[in-house]
């Protein structure tokens, strides 16, 4: 069950990561915008899309290109609780995992995330390419009351909200991004220099590309190719060159594990419209645990 938008981490360009219904009163620090080139399509999109760069700390704003596109890259998981932030880390005791409430799982048992550091800023690896890094392991689905918890033992991945200026701070807001074909980003395993790496790269089906949005079921957000496949097929090559991603609205839907519950349940269509952010997670199975390293960078708007 995808659960990403439970719990979820805002991350501030100032340090404060936090999930959704926590609270941060960590203000955000005032930064250059990134620079970006101007848009010289007839039609206000430039057909190469509106890139959308990261500063030194993950904060990304669109001034120039007029998506209004504003917030920050961030990491997220089952294991991290609301409050998590430079003053309080992770705050796993209140994880979906973790909490009483919900899991009740020891730490051992949730999903794990090496890099970045849930609750910190979330540099670049790259800046040139504003290059967003992570690795980690997402857990193994354990049963909690005779039944595989898929509700608190969800996975982890990195995120970038389109429209949350203020982090947690603020609130974390919809966007209207359907003057937009899509989006675009570059896909890449982690480099087996860097740090935490595991030597993993980006999982093959175990991962998917989510748009949470307003009005769509539940917590279960739709993803690209979700109407018809249990994951995105994010596929990096093994050469360490990039797989380019360019996903459509059109090809955002699902989530399709809800059409194989019984009885199966119709998920509402995606409406870019409402579109709120997009996450990439690495979800968990009842066979084993998924160990992840990979890199997203060149993330764009696709003009239509």
């Amino acid at each position: 069950m995808n659960r990403t938008t439970r719990g979820l981490l805002r991350g501030l360009a100032g340090g404060c990561l936090v999930m959704t219904g926590g609270a941060c009163t960590i203000p955000l620090p005032i930064e250059e915008p990134p620079q970006q080139p101007p848009n010289s399509h007839d039609a206000g999109v430039p057909v190469e899309g509106i890139p959308l760069p990261s500063t030194a700390t993950g904060f990304v704003q669109d001034l120039i290109g007029g998506s209004n596109v504003v917030g920050s890259w961030y990491a997220y998981g089952d294991g991290v609780g609301p409050n998590a932030g430079p003053n309080t880390g992770s705050d796993a005791a209140n994880s979906d995992c973790q909490s009483a409430s919900k899991g009740g799982f020891p730490a051992s048992a949730c999903s794990q995330i090496a890099t970045p550091t849930p609750g910190a800023t979330f540099p670049p690896f790259d800046v040139a390419t504003s290059e967003q890094c992570t690795s980690g392991i997402a857990a193994q689905v354990i049963s909690k009351a005779g039944s595989p918890d898929y509700a608190d033992l969800w996975g982890s991945g990195i995120a970038l909200d389109f429209n949350n200026p203020a982090g947690d701070a603020g609130v974390k807001s919809d966007l209207d991004l359907s003057r937009y074909k899509g989006i675009y980003f570059d896909l890449t395993i982690y480099p087996a220099s860097a740090p935490m790496s595991n030597g993993a790269g980006a999982p093959p089906s175990a991962m998917r590309v989510n748009f949470p949005f307003t009005g769509e079921h539940g917590t279960d957000s739709p993803y690209w190719q979700g109407a018809t496949k249990a994951a995105s097929m994010l596929i990096p090559p093994a050469d360490g060159s990039a797989q380019h991603v360019e996903i459509d609205w059109s090809d955002v839907g699902g989530p399709f594990y809800l059409s194989q519950q019984s009885p199966p349940v119709s998920a509402p269509p995606f409406d870019p419209t409402h579109v709120q952010s997009i996450q990439l997670q690495v979800f968990t199975s009842t066979t084993a645990t998924t160990p992840y390293a990979f890199c997203v960078a060149n993330l764009a708007l696709v003009g239509k």
